[in-house]
C-alpha cells in the first residue's frame, strides 16, 4: 500500500481591509531630472499616461508633473526657466515643450481622471527667464548707484550675466567710427570684489561673435596698471565679437581701460548699436560696470557714458499664448524696498518676481486658476518658497478658494534641513489665509529635515535612531497634515548626493510611520531601482492596515524598553509600534540598516497589545512568519541584513479553514481549492515563494505576480516543492475588498 505524505498545510490570516475608512493618500513624482525630453523624439507625457492605470492599482493617488509651460531654454529643458506661462505646448508657440504638446497633456489629465489620480503641477512663483530685452532705468539706477555704504548695509550687486548695456550708433546719433575707451571698475570699489573675474564682451548687429581665441587685459601694460588716460595710465585694445578676460582691480585707480576701435564696416550706417556685456567669471557676481566712456571720432573726443542704455530681457508681452504679460516693473529691482541679498532676497535664478507688485501677483493668481479650471491642474507643488515672501502663498490659496478652487495637495518646495524654519513657513503661510479657507486648503511642506537623516542612515553614519527625532513632526511639533515626506528627488542627483545604498529602508519608514507625514515616491526609485514591488506592497499594507493609526511608539529609542541583541546593534535598527488604527490592531515595524542579521528580544508596548498577543509577518522578511508577546511583554524575531519587516496583530491563526479543501498526494505536489462564499475571489498574489512552485487555476505563477479573475467562488490551486526550506505565501482578495494572507508551510 501506498504511503501517503503530507505535503503541505495552509494557515489563513484574515486581514480587515478596509482602506475607505480613512484615505491616505501617496504621491509618485513622476519625472526626474534627465527625463526623456521631445527634443530627443520623446514623450513623457504618453510615457506617463500608459502607466495611469498601473499608478493607480499600486494605490498612488497623485502624480507631480514637472513645470509644464514655455520654457526660455526650449523643449530640451526641464521647465524651471519659464517663458511663456500660460503656453503648455501650444503649436503658435513651437509646439511641444520637452514634457509635450498640450493636447498629449491633455490626453494624460483625461487619463488620469480616469483612473482617480490627480495631477499635480510644478509652479515656479519665484521668477521667470526669457523674454524679449527692454531698457529698465530701475536696474541701471540699482547699479550705477551701488556704493560701499551700501554694501556694507547688506545690499548685493545686480547679477552681471542678467543685463546688458547698449549704445546705439549710426543714422542719426552722432556716434559711429572711431574708438570707444570703456572704463570698467567696480561702482563701490568695496573690497568684496577684489580681483573677481569679468568678461568683456562687445558686438554690434553687423560683427557677432567671432569665435576666436579669447584675449586677456595686460594689468601692466607699458609698466602701469591699465587704467587709462583718466589715471595716468595706459590701456589694452579689445576687439567687436572676441572675449576679453579681466579682473577688478584692487590698486590703481581701480579701472580698467579697453579701447574699441570700430571702423564704417562694423556697422549699418543707417543705424546700429553697441551691445556691451561685462559678465562675470567666477562663480560670483561684482558690481563693476562702465564707469566712463570716451568717443574720440578722430576729429574731437567726447565723455558719453550718458549716452549707455542699461537693459534686462523682462519684456513678457505679445508671447504666443498672448497672456501673462509682465515688464521690469514686476521683477527686482524695481524701486520698491529690496537688498537682492540672503535667500529671501537675492537672485538665485533668472528675473526674480517682486511679488508685492499687485499686477505680478494677479498674473500667477490668474495663471493658477488657469492651470486648473482649463487644464485639470488638481494640486500645485510650489518652487523654491524659501526665495520670496511667505504671506504671498497665503494669498494665493485664498484666492483659489474665493475661486471655487480647493486642491487638497499644496506643497512648498524649502530646501533647508532646519526643521523649525519649515515649520514657520507652514504657521506664516497659515497665518496670512483666511479662516475659511483654512478649513479647505492644507498647506504643506516637503521635509528636508527628515530626508537628510534618511540619507545618512543609509551609508550608516549615524545613529539611525536619530531618524525617530529628525522629522518636522518629531522635532518641533508639526502636525503631519502639514507635511510631506520623501527619500530622494530630482534636486539629488549628483554622487553622494541620493539614498542609493539600499532606498527601500528609508520607504519602509516613510511608507509605513502614516503620523509623519504624505508620503512621496520618486519615479527612478520606483521604476529604476529594481523595488517596485517591494514600494507597492508597503503602499498595500498601509492603505489596509496602518491608515488612521493615531499614535505611534518608537520602541527602540533610547531607553524605556528591554532590549537584547543576539545579532546586529540597537544603533542601526529602527523598530516602532503603531496602535489607535480603525482596526484596533497594532502593527510592528522593525528596519535593519546593519550588515548583518538583526536578532534581538526586545519590549513592546502592552498598551493595546497585552501578553500573549500574536502578530505576523506580512512581508514575508523575516525568518518566522509569525511572534508572540510573551510573558515579559517582549517579542523576538530575526530579519536579515540590510532589510525591514511589518508585522500585524491577528486575533489567531486558523490551521483548518473552512474555506481550504487540500487533497494529500504521494510525493512532492498536492492539489486543493480555495473558496469563498461571499462575495467571490477576483484575485491570488503571490508575495512569497522559496523553494517550490505555485499553479492557480491552471497556470504557474512566480513570485510578484497575479492571478485574476471576476468573482469566483473557487480556485484550484496546486504546490509542488522543488527545494530545501520551501515556503510560500498567498495574498487573496475578495470582490469586497477583503483579503486573507494564506501561508503555505510544507512539511
Amino acid at each position: 500500500m501506498a504511503h501517503k505524505i503530507k505535503l503541505f498545510k495552509i494557515f489563513a490570516v484574515f486581514l480587515l481591509l478596509q482602506s475607505t475608512i480613512i484615505a491616505q493618500d501617496f504621491l509618485l513624482q513622476g519625472w526626474y531630472w534627465d527625463y526623456p525630453k521631445t527634443t530627443d523624439n520623446n514623450l513623457w507625457a504618453d510615457t506617463l499616461r500608459l502607466k495611469a492605470q498601473e499608478l493607480a492599482d499600486a494605490g498612488f493617488t497623485h502624480v507631480w508633473l514637472p513645470p509644464l509651460s514655455r520654457a526660455s531654454f526650449g523643449n530640451s529643458s526641464n521647465g524651471y526657466d519659464p517663458k511663456d506661462l500660460f503656453d503648455l505646448g501650444l503649436p503658435a508657440g513651437g509646439g511641444a515643450t520637452g514634457f509635450g504638446s498640450v493636447t498629449d497633456l491633455q490626453n494624460l489629465i483625461a487619463e488620469f481622471n480616469a483612473v482617480g489620480i490627480k495631477a499635480v503641477a510644478d509652479v515656479v512663483y519665484n521668477h521667470r527667464d526669457g523674454g524679449k530685452p527692454e531698457n529698465n532705468p530701475a536696474v541701471e539706477g540699482w547699479i550705477e548707484g551701488m556704493t560701499d555704504t551700501k554694501i556694507n548695509s547688506g545690499d548685493q550687486p545686480f547679477p552681471s550675466d542678467r543685463f546688458r548695456i547698449v549704445l546705439p550708433i549710426g543714422g542719426a546719433t552722432g556716434y559711429g567710427s572711431g574708438t570707444y575707451y570703456f572704463k570698467i571698475r567696480s561702482k563701490s570699489l568695496h573690497s568684496n570684489f577684489h580681483n573677481f573675474g569679468y568678461k568683456l564682451y562687445i558686438q554690434t548687429n553687423r560683427v557677432g561673435y567671432r569665435n576666436l581665441s579669447e584675449l586677456s587685459e595686460d594689468e601692466f601694460n607699458n609698466g602701469a596698471f591699465n587704467g587709462g588716460g583718466d589715471c595716468g595710465q595706459g590701456n589694452n585694445a579689445t576687439e567687436l565679437g572676441r572675449d576679453m578676460l579681466a579682473t577688478i582691480d584692487n590698486a590703481g585707480c581701480g579701472i580698467d581701460e579697453f579701447a574699441l576701435t570700430v571702423t564704417t564696416d562694423d556697422f549699418f550706417a543707417a543705424g546700429d548699436t553697441l551691445f556691451i556685456f561685462l559678465n562675470n567669471t567666477g562663480g560670483s557676481y561684482s558690481d563693476h560696470t562702465v564707469h566712463g566712456l570716451w568717443y574720440d571720432n578722430g576729429s574731437f573726443g567726447q565723455d558719453i557714458v550718458n549716452s549707455l542704455i542699461y537693459q534686462t530681457y523682462t519684456n513678457f508681452f505679445g508671447l504666443p499664448s498672448q497672456m501673462g504679460g509682465m515688464n521690469y516693473l514686476n521683477f527686482k529691482p524695481n524701486g520698491n524696498s529690496t537688498q537682492l541679498s540672503g535667500d529671501f532676497d537675492f537672485m538665485w535664478f533668472f528675473y526674480d518676481y517682486d511679488q508685492n507688485v499687485q499686477n505680478t501677483k494677479d498674473v500667477l493668481f490668474d495663471w493658477s486658476k488657469w492651470l486648473w479650471t482649463d487644464n485639470g491642474i488638481r494640486g500645485y507643488r510650489m518652487d523654491a518658497v524659501k526665495h520670496f515672501d511667505y504671506a504671498f502663498a497665503g494669498d494665493l490659496l485664498d484666492y483659489l478658494y474665493d475661486q471655487g478652487i480647493a486642491p487638497d495637495l499644496v506643497v512648498g518646495e524649502f530646501f533647508d534641513g532646519n526643521p523649525g524654519t519649515l515649520k514657520n513657513w507652514v504657521d506664516v503661510v497659515s497665518a496670512n489665509m483666511d479662516a475659511d479657507t483654512k478649513t479647505a486648503i492644507t498647506p504643506r511642506i516637503f521635509d528636508f529635515s527628515l530626508r537628510s537623516k534618511l540619507e545618512a542612515a543609509d551609508v550608516p553614519a549615524i545613529d539611525v535612531r536619530e531618524v525617530f527625532t529628525s522629522s518636522m513632526v518629531d522635532a518641533v511639533g508639526a502636525s503631519g497634515f502639514n507635511v510631506v515626506t520623501f527619500v530622494n528627488n530630482h534636486d539629488f542627483r549628483h554622487g553622494g548626493e541620493p539614498v542609493e545604498n539600499d532606498p527601500i529602508l528609508s520607504y519602509a519608514y516613510i511608507l509605513t510611520n502614516n503620523q509623519i507625514g504624505l508620503p512621496t515616491v520618486f519615479y527612478t526609485d520606483y521604476y529604476h531601482r529594481g523595488i517596485k514591488d517591494e514600494i507597492d506592497e508597503l503602499i498595500s499594507i498601509h492603505k489596509a492596515h496602518i491608515a488612521g493609526a493615531t499614535q505611534r511608539d518608537y520602541l527602540s529609542n533610547n531607553g524605556g524598553y528591554y532590549r537584547y541583541y543576539d545579532s546586529g546593534y540597537e544603533t542601526n535598527t529602527l523598530l516602532y509600534q503603531l496602535y489607535g488604527t480603525p482596526s484596533g490592531k497594532d502593527v510592528m515595524v522593525a528596519i535593519n540598516f546593519a550588515n548583518i542579521a538583526l536578532r534581538v528580544t526586545h519590549g513592546v508596548n502592552t498598551f493595546e497589545l497585552p501578553v500573549g498577543s500574536k502578530l505576523f509577518d506580512l512581508t514575508g522578511n523575516a525568518t518566522s512568519n509569525f511572534m508572540e508577546v510573551d510573558g515579559n511583554s517582549r517579542v523576538s524575531f530575526e530579519i536579515p541584513a540590510r532589510s525591514y519587516t511589518v508585522w500585524l496583530e491577528t486575533d489567531g491563526i486558523e490551521s483548518t479553514p473552512p474555506t481550504a479543501t487540500i487533497s494529500e498526494f504521494s510525493g512532492t505536489t498536492a492539489s486543493g481549492t480555495i473558496s469563498d462564499g461571499g462575495s467571490g475571489i477576483v484575485s491570488i498574489e503571490v508575495k512569497t515563494l522559496e523553494g517550490a512552485t505555485i499553479t492557480i487555476g491552471g497556470n504557474d505563477f512566480a513570485q510578484g505576480q497575479r492571478f485574476n479573475t471576476s468573482p469566483v467562488s473557487s480556485v484550484s490551486i496546486t504546490a509542488t516543492k522543488t527545494g530545501t526550506s520551501p515556503k510560500a505565501r498567498l495574498l487573496i482578495t475578495d470582490a469586497a475588498g477583503n483579503q486573507r494572507v494564506w501561508f503555505v508551510d510544507f512539511l
